[in-house]
């Protein structure tokens, strides 16, 4: 009996020993809050943050109902993947106050209530995060200006960013999905949203209330379940190159005036705008190319990939040069930027700086009802094919149709050309190519150098 109640002794020691050790453990990962503090200590000691340089502070270990306050600025916070998870808590992930020059990055925060909360603050950047959870905001905004936003996950956020008189922030490359509102800015001023996935939020996808000057441009706004873009008591903002499709409302306007949109795609919403006030009036083309909308129906008979006839969308609300087909902007390895417009799908856009090259492949985009052939309108800047050009359609063996060119100037030119629908190649050459220009350059420096050593060996 005593070597059993022994053995049962010692069993008992261990086990109390490993729930002692794992509740030790689980403390020092749940102390409440952590401070990293403006002399670049972390209070209190023995949690999973750990700096060798009061520059670069690294999470060791997963923080779990815990708050981290930062109160240094110059300063880089590593997450290393591991997750700051607040349960449910009413306290704010991460706050920074009037702090400066602060870089998050690499962390899953979830389970707060804002997961990170700025105030007062400049220069903060927010770098691939997963931010999930909040149920006020990922991230929030309060008197905080020149901040970004980049490249980060929200998911499951009452707002994934709400911004509150805050200007001069950019919202840059974020995948901002299955919140319920996307992106929210309030009598803020001045900031861009640009390059992100806006899709499935609940209610909107980007909200500008008593808000002006703000840019949201080259967004994908997609399946928001009541407005894509909403502006309210919102004047002289900008925006454009959006892909708007599949919501409710593609964009909802009230006590709005001065607001220019063009160049967007209107795709596929349940009513493309909806504007609640009468005699705000607003800007929907540039002056020169407007916004497509898959249910207009004008032609174009002048061949210049611009509808004839002008779009009406409210009181004072015109878009005077609908697009014929999609609006598509493309980067190139020079950091210019080509702009196509066209009726059929554009499936790859290449250029090759060694010659001046595009290549694009298109297919036929079966929802095109206006017109039986495809088309392309380029803008091109000089800085790419600034000579005259060929239009090469699947080697020669498909014909151009109507090549013209719309319109230049010292920066750019606009090209219309057009085939017949179907799967082609399009390759678009300068009449003479830089690489055959250098050739010849060297080719003839060199007959110089030739003929001038023959004259002088005589």
């Amino acid at each position: 009996m005593s070597r059993k109640l022994a053995l049962m002794t010692t069993l008992i020691i261990v086990f109390v020993g490993m729930f002692m050790l794992a509740f030790t453990i689980q403390s020092a990962r749940a102390s409440g809050t952590i401070y990293i503090r403006s002399d670049g200590s972390i209070e209190p000691s023995g949690v999973p943050v750990s700096t060798h340089d009061n520059i670069t502070y690294m999470l060791t270990d997963n923080i779990i109902n815990t708050s981290i306050v930062v109160e240094r600025s110059n300063i880089t916070i590593d997450g290393m993947e591991y997750t700051v998870d607040g349960c449910g808590s009413f306290a704010n992930g991460f706050t920074l106050s009037g702090v400066n020059n602060v870089t998050i990055k690499n962390i899953s925060i979830k389970g707060f209530y804002n997961s990170i909360y700025l105030n007062s603050t400049s220069r903060i950047l927010i770098f691939r995060n997963n931010i999930a959870n909040s149920t006020d905001s990922g991230v929030k905004l309060y008197l905080s200006h020149n901040n970004t936003i980049y490249e980060n996950n929200f998911s499951n956020n009452f707002y994934a960013l709400s911004f509150r008189l805050s200007s001069y922030n950019t919202v840059l490359a974020n995948k901002i999905m299955n919140n319920k509102d996307g992106v929210f800015l309030d009598a803020s001023s001045e900031n861009i949203i640009s390059g992100n996935n806006v899709t499935h939020n609940g209610r909107r996808g980007v909200v500008l209330l008593a808000s002006s000057g703000n840019t949201v441009s080259g967004n994908r706004i997609i399946d928001n379940t009541n407005f894509g873009v909403r502006l309210y008591q919102a004047s002289s903002n900008t925006v454009s190159r959006n892909n708007i499709t599949h919501n409710i409302y593609g964009a909802w306007l009230f006590l709005s005036s001065n607001n220019e949109f063009y160049q967007n795609n209107f795709i596929d919403n349940s009513q493309h705008v909806y504007i609640e006030s009468v005699a705000f009036a607003n800007f929907w083309d540039n002056g020169f190319e407007g916004n497509y909308w898959n249910n207009y129906t004008g032609v174009d008979v002048d061949y210049d990939g611009i509808g004839d006839a002008a779009h009406d969308i409210h009181v004072n609300n015109t878009d005077n040069y609908p697009l014929m087909g999609m609006f598509y902007s493309f980067n190139t390895s020079l950091g210019c930027y080509v702009d196509v417009i066209s009726n059929s799908t554009i499936e790859s856009f290449e250029y090759f700086e060694s010659n001046s090259t595009i290549k694009m492949c298109v297919s036929y985009f079966s929802n095109m009802t206006t017109q039986s052939y495809g088309f392309c309108r380029l803008c091109i800047p000089t800085d790419l094919i600034s000579s005259p050009y060929h239009i090469i359609i699947d080697k020669g063996q498909t014909q151009v149709l109507n090549n013209r060119t719309v319109a230049e100037n010292q920066t750019h030119k606009w090209i219309y050309f057009a085939y017949q629908h179907s799967i082609h190649e399009i390759i678009i050459v300068p009449e003479f190519p830089s690489f055959l220009i250098t050739s010849l350059f060297l080719i003839a420096t060199l007959l110089a150098v030739t003929v001038y050593r023959i004259k002088h060996s005589l």
